[in-house]
């Protein structure tokens, strides 16, 4: 999937394209509670979590979010 493929779909539909990766419990729709959730199950390591919050401050990924 390229990457613009990718940002749309993240824009249409951000649960799917976690559902497509992660095993996520129907109906979990808060996004500290998935976290969470992604954290105990093992899917994904604290360190991931730290570097996707850090690049929520990135100008690139900020613009990229506010895209319409």
């Amino acid at each position: 999937m390229n990457l613009l493929s990718l940002y749309q779909k993240m824009r249409q539909n951000p649960m799917s394209l976690l559902q497509s990766r992660y095993q996520i419990p129907q109906g979990m729709n808060d996004p500290n509670e998935i976290i969470q959730h992604l954290l105990n199950s093992g899917q994904v390591s604290q360190a991931q979590v730290n570097q996707a919050m850090n690049m929520r401050s990135n100008p690139m990924v900020q613009h990229l979010m506010n895209m319409k």
